[in-house]
């Protein structure tokens, strides 16, 4: 046997590793992983600089599908229904007069992805979660931050008198508190706006929501017959300009919200 022949074996084994398209593959999927991981940090960590520097992008890739409720367990389980209701000013297509329409329940609506499903989609909890981040902004305000948020701002070109109002009201200092809160009020008004849409047509001029709060029974209370009217708690904001986001599928969202009344 030749010197050459006696090197084959060796050489077949150097050459045996995986291809550079596996090995790509998998440096892409470990600096995904990475992000993610990073990205999870920073949602879960306390308020520093670098977290609000990248609140608004953190936001927007945890929220809605990697963001999790953790009251679902003991010992502080979820003990209330969170419901979001909305109204809207319409303008009146032959007369242009301006019409307040009555309350409706987006949360009802999608509660219907529920009932009888195992395994419902995340579509179903889009408006109680939002209610519940809208509640958890406005808590952290004082007395008079909360009534500005009740106030009206229906003609404001964007969402800078609100914050202005409210930063005036801590004595001139902006505040991670007051960037919550304004975002929140900010996206509650984009889907209040979308919902109304669907529900009421183009004439949307402006949108109010209200934040309702059913208590559920305790456990040790849950054979007794539930009362034909529960008692619950209402948090009214003031009237918001119709907001649209071009990103916002319109057509889509008035298809679903179609799609659940039918």
């Amino acid at each position: 046997m030749s010197d050459e022949s006696a090197l084959r074996p060796a050489d077949a084994e150097r050459n045996t590793g995986p291809p550079p398209l596996a090995k790509g593959l998998a440096f892409f999927l470990v600096g995904l992983v990475g992000l993610h991981f990073a990205a999870t940090f920073l949602w879960n960590a306390p308020t520093n600089p670098i977290k609000e520097s990248v609140a608004s992008d953190v936001d927007a890739y945890m929220r809605p599908f990697f963001e999790q409720n953790w009251s679902l367990f003991a010992p502080n389980p979820i003990n209330s229904e969170d419901e979001l209701y909305v109204r809207a000013q319409v303008a009146d297509i032959q007369t242009g007069n301006l019409e307040i329409t009555e309350w409706r329940s987006a949360t009802q609506l999608e509660w219907t992805l529920v009932r009888g499903n195992p395994a419902p989609s995340r579509a179903s909890r889009v408006s109680s979660n939002l209610n519940r981040r809208v509640s958890s902004a406005w808590r952290a305000l004082t007395d008079e931050q909360q009534e500005i948020v009740a106030d009206n701002y229906p003609d404001m070109p964007d969402w800078n008198p609100l914050a202005d109002d409210l930063i005036e009201a801590q004595g001139g200092e902006t505040s991670s508190r007051v960037a919550r809160m304004v975002r929140a009020d900010r996206v509650a008004t984009g889907y209040a706006t979308q919902f109304a849409k669907a529900i009421w047509g183009e004439g949307v001029e402006a949108v109010q929501i209200e934040l309702r709060r059913t208590p559920v029974p305790r456990w040790d209370e849950r054979m007794e017959p539930e009362p034909e009217s529960p008692s619950f708690t209402t948090r009214e904001f003031g009237w918001r300009p119709a907001l649209v986001d071009p990103r916002q599928d319109e057509d889509l969202f008035a298809n679903t919200i179609e799609g659940l009344r039918s």
